[in-house]
């Protein structure tokens, strides 16, 4: 046999070894959603998602349901109260079948009725231990008995609302403004009294104390301190106001939890992390500030406004397209600038002017010459405010320009899991790697945050790009529903207005391959879309929870697809920047 026809006979062979044979195979059914076969629910639709062999046909109770070519499927069912066996059956072409059984407890939601002569729960807001200052409101919520008095703080009764509907019987509620004198040092204690005049009590499991009536200094700490509108929580956390320099001075307030409220100007509160504000001592006072002098210039790279404060106080950023400008609100100063000093070496920046918004808010505007805002950096050198201003490129091109991926989660950080058991962490590597394959061949620089199984926290990325300092930055991701079934698409991300058009023009390409809408969202909360040095996207290509989405995305002719459409959104986005 010749030599080349032997290599063929061996490498055939050894294909076919490795494929399991036919009567080998055995039908199967791996869950992956929910994750254990008896449950107790109070939901009478329920979804259930897993994978079984490719070959099989899956039955679910008296239906047949879609089997995708990876073997990935979903169902809804309908549950009646009590106790309901669903039955999944998946058979193979050659007769052999297996089963796999359910047990869903269905409890529907009742009106909750407390019976007996009791206090069954106490909610309240705040629903921290707090620390409070004349004027904050307490609101508090109790769950009794109905029918009955019930009093707290100084003895002020509660009002008994009137069920409506399916809702609570027993509840008492009431505000409580906080006086000047008074003494709060623990627990609230509410006390019920019923119509033979027993009286029984209970105590709120958060603490309440008064803040010092003296004011209260912090400076910021650690890394990437921020402040956040509210208390507020969602899975990514409260919504951010913005991320801060360290050592700049706050007027603290209040304590709620691990949360510090400071004082940024009359009628303006937001809340710092503890671990980032360090009380100072009882003698220190807030710096006054009032503002200098300001330098506008620009060097080879960067243009700048250099600002006088008079102290490190806090700011917010906000950057807005067409016109392009950066908006910075200054907290705590008062403005005696009357000189502005703007030179002709600036290449980005068109003017700077002030605007006093109200009693110790100013806010400096940045005028650009371009459309979009390419992203700045804010930074204090004593007591001068920094702002460096990110140029547009001067070319626009792929091949001129330094563009960062970021794969999601890795390592630890396993992300998502398809029906089928994808591993988000896996797939996002894999498109990134692709991404950045595609992109180098149009002379485009890159970077990748990961470029293996490798746990990284969001600070990691961000010190990575930070000293890359790309031009763009897309964060690759895949989305997830707890209802594999009507949740599906694509969707974009970014946080600051400025920066929309980059996302938009990847999700209208998304789009385009035939996946279904999720959204172009803004003001979302993702750690890599607070950046503001460079324009930023992050994108959930697809729901890896939906078998339909998850098979899309393993097949690797999809792949391509989507690859293409996100380089073709760069490529408009640089298109609408040269107009």
């Amino acid at each position: 046999m010749h030599p080349r026809s032997l290599i063929w006979f061996f490498a055939v062979a050894e294909i076919l070894l490795s494929m399991p044979a036919a009567h080998a195979q055995h039908p199967f059914i791996h869950l992956q959603q929910p994750s254990r076969t008896s449950l107790v629910v109070h939901d009478s639709i329920q979804y259930i998602s897993g994978a079984t062999c490719k070959n099989c046909r899956l039955m679910v109770q008296d239906s047949f349901v879609h089997v995708y070519p990876t073997g990935g499927f979903a169902a809804k069912i309908y549950l009646h109260p009590g106790n309901n066996v669903v039955k999944l059956t998946a058979y193979y072409p050659h007769g052999e079948n297996h089963t796999l059984e359910l047990s869903y407890e269905y409890i529907p939601p009742q009106p909750w009725v407390v019976n007996n002569f009791t206090i069954a729960r106490i909610e309240t807001d705040p629903a921290q231990t707090c620390w409070l200052r004349p004027g904050d409101v307490i609101h508090i919520r109790v769950v009794a008995q109905a029918g009955c008095k019930a009093y707290w703080i100084h003895h002020l009764p509660l009002t008994e609302t009137t069920p409506l509907g399916d809702t609570l019987a027993g509840i008492y509620e009431g505000n409580y403004v906080v006086a000047p004198d008074d003494v709060l040092n623990g627990p609230l204690t509410v006390t019920l009294q019923n119509e033979r005049g027993e009286t029984i009590s209970a105590q709120t499991d958060n603490e309440f104390f008064i803040w010092p009536s003296t004011p209260v200094v912090g400076v910021t700490t650690g890394e990437r301190p921020f402040m956040q509108y509210s208390l507020g929580e969602d899975r990514l956390g409260a919504a951010k106001r913005a991320y801060l320099d360290t050592a700049i001075y706050m007027l603290v307030d209040g304590r709620f939890g691990d949360f510090y409220r400071v004082l940024l100007a009359p009628e303006q509160h937001a809340y710092v992390p503890t671990e980032y504000l360090k009380l100072l001592p009882s003698s220190t006072t807030l710096p006054h500030a009032i503002m200098g002098n300001w330098k506008v210039w620009g060097d080879s790279v960067y243009d700048y406004v250099q600002v006088d404060v008079g102290a490190r106080l806090p700011y917010q950023v906000n950057l807005l397209d067409h016109p392009g400008r950066i908006e910075v609100t200054l907290f705590g100063a008062a403005s005696n600038t009357n000189w502005i000093m703007q030179y002709l070496t600036t290449k980005e920046i068109n003017q700077v002017r002030l605007e006093t918004l109200s009693d110790g808010v100013v806010c400096i505007h940045i005028e650009l010459r371009h459309p979009n805002p390419w992203g700045c950096s804010l930074s204090y050198h004593g007591q001068q405010l920094l702002i460096r201003v990110k140029r547009q490129p001067s070319e626009l091109n792929l091949s001129h320009l330094r563009i960062a991926i970021d794969a999601g989660h890795g390592g630890s950080n396993t992300g998502a899991t398809g029906p089928t058991g994808t591993r988000e962490k896996d797939l996002t590597l894999l498109l990134a790697s692709q991404l950045n394959t595609a992109l180098q061949r149009l002379g485009a620089q890159t970077f990748m945050t990961r470029t293996n199984d490798t746990t990284l926290s969001m600070l990691d990325r961000e010190k990575m790009l930070w000293q890359v300092q790309p031009d763009l930055l897309i964060s690759i991701h895949l989305n997830a529903s707890g209802n594999p079934i009507d949740v599906s698409g694509t969707s974009t991300y970014y946080h600051y207005a400025g920066f929309r058009p980059l996302s938009l023009a990847i999700y209208r390409q998304l789009v385009a391959t035939g996946l279904h809408e999720f959204g172009n969202v803004g003001n979302f909360n993702f750690a890599l879309n607070g950046l503001t040095e460079f324009p930023n996207a992050l994108v959930e290509i697809a729901f890896l929870s939906n078998p339909a989405d998850e098979a899309q995305l393993l097949n690797p002719g999809f792949q391509k697809k989507i690859i293409h459409a996100i380089v073709d959104g760069i490529k408009d986005f640089l298109a609408a920047c040269k107009k």
